[in-house]
């Protein structure tokens, strides 16, 4: 994970192109141009940089990021819509008023709003951000105008598409629209509120309340348990399947929590899944789908992009090992085909990217980055870089991490994580800069029968509050006005907890590796939800002492054993495992 950390930096740095006539941003990535005249995605692309944005943002290559977003703010549309692809040779030819291209996507206009917000909060740059303050109320007007019926669900029909372009196209309103507008309104409430528009902040908050709630009434379907991808115009069964069965669409508003709790666990079933999920990524539908296909662009394939979408997803509602084996999916991408790359998009159906698949692409890159700063440890910023929290949800074998060099306004900091028998230690020091975080939450997942007797913070008890969500629950405490070295100790007893190890997968195989669900404690039994192949059995890690069932066994070391009766293909067991 280190290494592939590391490559993926250098692969989002490879994507900044300077253009004599345009300026510098951020092209989607390279590759020979084989029958095309174009080298890869060696465009502008407005939706690319944006996604790579919030990698840029994590890892504190501010200068970078607000070339990316400074890049879009001058090529924006003057009624705010932001564009999506924008040609090497759009200065010598009017790209922007006779050429389609630019405007034919919808959702980089909302994305620019988020990470326009996503910079400011981890920066701190507040002059950086009033001097586009202008262009993301403009973006916010636009993107506001998209909903003709009033219905509270922004359009696509007339607007441009969001993320769909496939087979029973177009479609009229799409969940990943939505989960970008909840989340871009709820950013401009905020961002209005830092330069006290009291009334924009109103108007935000209005629309995010009203299409969270559109966004539950119209996608969510109570007898499938998950949340349809899109509302369309085409008539029909078929077209129904097509918008009705499970996607990984609804991960993008899983990223920032926006949905309800219980119905996202349900739905996090099926993306975490055998059906989604594959050893070496996430497809964009289910394989049962009717219109599935391996080798289609857009109704089968699996790309990082989405890989990294449920794995956030997955992440922002305490489902770890979802999010985990989704985040080590595309990392281990790095060392197949152009090494040191993840590629576009490969098969649905085999370990094989596609023949035109671009072997560098910057979000490709971007999604081992943010779901491993953001996800698996857990670091966020708010209130402008004031407020720093530590959530990480370490697997249940790791003893350590140590995250060096984090960068918040001008300062950097040292993370490091120690969980040893009945403690788990989080320290943090301000390695440079002047510094600005006033508070750090101190909030690490725990097995669900884990007890934490107490916690301290630089040897002073510290008062502990509890949440849950999913498959974990964290005890937070509070440091505030920390001081350049602080540590938080939690006392713990007991842990029920399983972890899969990350694997390769052989270039060109079909998907082998368990998913693991599932994995919390319930009344007294670990209740494992794993989809594994017929006629197979895995070893998975153990923390905790649990006494086997039918098909499982302990082995000498104390891992389990799960095991799966002859058949064909995945198979889904749920295990209840009594804890001794």
């Amino acid at each position: 994970l280190d290494l592939a950390f590391d490559w993926a930096k250098v692969g989002v740095d490879k994507g900044l192109a300077t253009n004599p006539t345009l300026g510098t941003g951020f092209v989607a990535g390279f590759r020979t141009a084989g029958r095309s005249e174009r080298p890869g995605f060696a465009w502008f692309f407005g939706r690319d940089a944006l996604w790579t944005a919030f990698a840029l943002t994590a890892y504190g290559d501010f200068e970078r990021a607000k070339l990316a977003l400074d890049f879009l703010a001058n090529v924006q549309r003057e009624d705010g819509k932001v564009p999506h692809e924008i040609s090497q040779s759009a200065s010598y030819i009017p790209w922007f008023e006779e050429y389609g291209y630019p405007w034919h996507s919808a959702d980089a206009t909302p994305l620019f709003i988020i990470a326009q917000a996503d910079f400011y909060e981890q920066s701190g740059d507040l002059e950086y951000l009033r001097s586009h303050w202008p262009a993301i109320k403009k973006a916010f007007a636009w993107s506001a105008t998209t909903d003709p019926d009033g219905n509270g669900l922004i359009n696509n029909e007339g607007y441009g598409h969001g993320w769909l372009e496939g087979q029973v196209y177009p479609v009229y309103e799409e969940i990943y629209m939505q989960g970008l507008w909840i989340k871009a309104s709820e950013d401009i409430a905020y961002l209005a509120e830092v330069f006290e528009e009291p009334a924009l902040a109103r108007e935000a908050r209005g629309w995010a309340e009203r299409t969270r709630n559109a966004t539950e009434d119209t996608y969510w379907q109570e007898e499938a348990g998950f949340y349809a991808a899109t509302t369309g115009k085409v008539e029909g069964a078929d077209a129904a399947a097509y918008y009705n069965g499970s996607w990984v669409l609804p991960a993008v508003p899983f990223w920032w929590g926006t949905l309800d709790h219980d119905r996202a666990q349900l739905n996090l079933d099926e993306i975490a899944g055998a059906g989604i999920a594959t050893d070496w990524g996430a497809r964009i539908l289910h394989d049962q789908n009717l219109h599935y296909d391996p080798l289609s662009y857009h109704n089968g394939s699996v790309w990082p992009l989405f890989t990294g979408w449920a794995s956030m997803g997955a992440y922002s509602y305490g489902r770890p090992h979802a999010g985990y084996q989704a985040l080590m999916a595309t990392a281990l991408l790095t060392w197949q085909d152009a090494l040191g790359y993840v590629t576009e998009l490969l098969s649905g159906d085999f370990n094989t990217a596609f023949g035109r698949s671009s072997h560098h692409q910057v979000w490709s890159e971007a999604m081992v980055i943010t779901p491993a700063v953001r996800g698996l440890f857990g670091l966020s910023t708010s209130d402008g870089g004031r407020m720093l929290r530590i959530a990480p949800q370490l697997p249940a074998n790791w003893p350590f991490a140590r995250i060096n060099s984090v960068p918040i306004g001008d300062a950097l900091y040292d993370i490091h994580i120690e969980r040893e028998a009945g403690t788990y230690t989080i320290n943090v020091t301000r390695k440079s800069g002047e510094g600005r975080v006033e508070l750090i939450e101190f909030a690490p997942a725990f097995p669900l029968d884990a007890d934490v007797t107490g916690a301290t913070i630089n040897e002073v008890s510290a008062e502990i509050g509890r949440e849950t969500a999913g498959d974990i629950q964290r005890f937070g405490i509070t440091a505030e006005f920390p001081e350049a070295n602080t540590t938080a100790v939690f006392a713990v007893d007991g842990g029920t907890d399983v972890h899969a190890r990350a694997e390769f997968s052989d270039p060109g195989a079909r998907s082998q590796q368990i998913r693991v669900v599932r994995s919390a404690v319930k009344n007294g039994v670990l209740e494992l939800v794993v989809d594994g192949v017929a006629g197979q059995s895995y070893e998975l890690v153990l923390t905790g002492s649990v006494t086997p069932v039918a098909g499982t066994e302990l082995t000498e070391d104390g891992h389990l054993r799960v095991s799966f009766e002859a058949g064909e293909g995945y198979v889904r067991r749920t295990l209840r495992l009594p804890l001794k």
